[in-house]
């Protein structure tokens, strides 16, 4: 049956059961549960399907009405229960209202009460605030006025010095009133602590005094710092510890000196009184010792001085002693300097009991005309002392005075004895030895000179100068200056050399053929005694002072006085031998022989050095060569020339032809002054040996050098000139 002959309705229908997908999962559940319901498919089970399931339907709601009617009984009595529970709360509801409008004054006082408390709650945290920031605690107090001192105390003190700052800035707001008042009471406070500070200072400094080597304690330590920002109580804590070790240092120094340490040892300095070197070293040693051990507990309790102050912190609790005892370590402001209260100034009021006794001492020896070189060394030892001292003191204080003034009196005992041997020198020069040699004189001035020197270098050793040192030392400063450590040793070398030199010359004289202080016949005197006899005493002293850097200024004098004496000794014997032994021999007539030798004598080389050297100088006046040539000149002929050339070098050909200078003791200074003759007779010989072959002479028409049979350099070879 084709669909166009269906019904409208039946072919929607058939149309949507062709359109079901049976293989979905409702179909597929729906199908199952019908197979449950029915056993059998029959067509009468199909035609009552819908009956089946309607009434199927119908008994699954009544279940389910059996079901709720008991769920619905419990909901009425929860109804009930509601109603009764919504007529309850109406009943509080209205009486709330009712005691609402009876307590709502109440309610506002209650509101208010609790904005007061806030508000005095706050104000109680700021009070509490604020005196913690700026009050003291009755404990804190008591601490101070009358409490042991201690890490406690400092504590407090810093609290107060805290608070004391923190009104300044009270001050600078609204509140000045109670930063005055503040103020005043900690000031208060501040003072009745520092006096009770201070008392207790002064009680344990007076112990001080009791002990050589006292132990600092670091309460100790504290409490002076923390005394510093009151100068006045400080100075007094400051005074009676100088005092107390002012009276123990003196008992210390005379027990040091009569009765020696404990059980005898050290032995007692005065022992040594017969050896005045070590009992001066012994004192001063003394005394530099116990002026380190002062100062290590001067700077242990009061600190050092010329340094910034640090600040000193307290903090609460147990620690509050450290941080004291750090600030402690006296570093003293300019303020303590400026009022003398420095580690240096109460060092020298300590240190002034030993003053006196150290000083008469030691004036003591010096008036005992010791000798003259410990008298030096006394004057060398006091100077060293006196620097390590100054070191420590300054040089203003009255020890490094008192140990200065005694370095000054052994220089000035030394330098008085040192002039009145001079003195005696010069009375009495001593006669010069037959050997020309020098004096005992001489060699003693010089021994001690040498023994002068070495203390004081072994003194500038001592100061920690090094011998480089020394020598910088001894050299003109870029000023033109004299160092300081030249000016004391240049006085000591004056005193002694400049005398000796003097008796020299004295003692020289004696050796001058026109001396009236001569014993002996004039005529067997050698001519040059006198420079030889100089020149080895200059020799001797020089050879001392050329030993010793610190001298060598001295030195180079004397070097610069021998070369003198030299050139004088070795130009004499060269005019001697070209006048004696270049004069032109011959055999005179025995009636004019006399008069004859004496006119030869001008041509010998002597002469004709002399007057070649008179030509250049009034050719080199008048700036032109001369009018006439030399050779023009009769006894410049060359005939003459030659004839000295030749018995010049005869003269010089024999073995004893230089002189051998053996009055001079020195080797070196023996062979100086030969090799300088031999030298001289050269260049003589080599400049009129030159003028034969030079144009304007006039020699070279008449044959020039070629007449001359020895050449200057076998000249030289003869006298040993290189």
């Amino acid at each position: 049956m084709s669909s166009s002959a269906l019904a409208p309705g039946l072919a929607r229908k058939v149309k949507k059961i062709l359109e079901i997908k049976t293989e979905s999962p409702d179909v597929i559940n729906a199908l199952s549960t019908l197979s449950g319901i029915y056993a059998d498919n029959t067509p009468a089970a199909r035609r009552q399907l819908r009956c089946t399931i309607e009434q199927r339907g119908l008994d699954i709601n009544g279940q389910f009405l059996q079901a709720a009617e008991a769920v619905m009984q419990a909901l009425d009595d929860v109804q009930g229960q509601l109603d009764g529970l919504s007529s309850s709360c109406g009943a509080i509801s209205s009486a709330l209202s009712t005691a609402r409008g009876t307590a709502s004054g109440l309610l506002a006082d209650a509101d208010k009460a609790g904005r007061e408390l806030g508000a005095l709650e706050a104000k109680r945290q700021m009070v509490e605030q604020f005196l913690d920031k700026y009050q003291l605690t009755p404990e804190e107090v008591a601490v101070l006025q009358a409490g042991r001192v201690g890490p406690e105390f400092f504590a407090a003190l810093s609290r107060v010095r805290s608070i004391h700052e923190h009104c300044r800035g009270l001050l600078r707001s609204a509140h000045q009133r109670a930063g005055l008042e503040l103020m005043d009471a900690m000031a208060a406070h501040q003072e009745a602590a520092y006096e009770h500070l201070c008392r207790w200072v002064q009680a344990e400094c007076r112990s001080l005094g009791e002990n050589d080597a006292p132990e600092v304690d670091p309460t100790l330590t504290a409490a002076v710092a923390a005394l510093r920002d009151r100068p006045v109580l400080f100075k007094y804590c400051a005074e009676e510890v100088a005092g107390a070790r002012h009276g123990a240092l003196f008992q210390r120094f005379i027990v040091a000196l009569t009765r020696g340490g404990p059980g005898g040892l050290p032995r007692p300095i005065e022992m040594h009184a017969h050896d005045p070197r070590r009992y001066v070293a012994d004192m001063l040693a003394w005394v530099h010792q116990a002026l380190c051990g002062e100062r290590e507990f001067i700077v242990a309790l009061f600190g050092e001085g010329g340094q910034q102050q640090q600040q000193r912190e307290g903090s609460s609790g147990g620690s509050d002693l450290q941080p004291a005892a750090a600030a402690g370590t006296l570093q003293q402001g300019a303020a303590a300097a400026g009022d003398g209260m420095g580690s240096a100034a109460l060092l020298d009021r300590i240190f002034e009991s030993v003053c006196r006794p150290l000083k008469v001492r030691v004036e003591q020896v010096l008036m005992m005309s010791p000798p003259l070189l410990l008298c030096y060394q006394l004057g060398q030892l006091a100077g060293f002392y006196q620097r390590l001292l100054a070191d420590i003191l300054g040089p203003g204080a009255a020890l490094s005075t008192t140990v200065a003034g005694c370095r000054d009196v052994a220089n000035r005992t030394f330098l008085e004895q040192l002039k009145a041997a001079g003195d005696r020198l010069l009375r009495t020069p001593p006669a010069p030895p037959a050997d020309l040699s020098p004096p005992a004189q001489v060699s003693q001035a010089m021994q001690l000179l040498s023994e002068i020197i070495t203390a004081h270098e072994g003194s500038l050793q001592a100061a920690g100068l090094s011998s480089s040192t020394q020598q910088q030392q001894q050299q003109p400063a870029a000023d033109g200056s004299t160092p300081a450590a030249e000016q004391g040793l240049e006085a000591v070398l004056a005193a002694v050399l400049d005398p000796l030199l003097e008796m020299v010359r004295r003692s020289a004289e004696a050796l001058s053929p026109d001396s009236p202080a001569r014993l002996d016949d004039g005529g067997r005197l050698d001519p040059t005694a006198h420079k030889v006899y100089t020149i080895n005493c200059l020799a001797a002293m020089q050879s001392v002072l050329a030993l010793r850097p610190a001298a060598a200024g001295r030195a180079t004098q004397m070097a610069d006085a021998i070369n003198s004496q030299l050139d004088s000794l070795v130009g004499q014997e060269v005019g001697r031998l070209l006048a004696c032994l270049l004069i032109y021999l011959t055999q005179l007539d025995s009636l004019v022989g006399q008069e004859v030798g004496r006119l030869l004598a001008r041509s010998g080389l002597a002469e004709v050095v002399e007057r070649v050297r008179l030509y250049q100088a009034s050719a080199s006046i008048a700036g032109a060569a001369p009018a006439a040539p030399l050779a023009a000149d009769p006894a410049l002929s060359l005939a003459a020339v030659v004839e000295a050339l030749r018995r010049f070098f005869v003269a010089v050909s024999s073995p004893d032809a230089l002189p051998e200078f053996a009055g001079i003791q020195s080797p070196r200074l023996r062979g100086d002054a030969v090799a300088r003759v031999a030298s001289l007779l050269v260049a003589a010989y080599e400049q009129v040996h030159s003028l034969l072959d030079d144009p304007t002479a006039g020699y070279a028409e008449q044959g020039g050098s070629s007449s001359v049979k020895h050449s200057p350099a076998q000249v030289r070879t003869i006298l040993g000139v290189i």
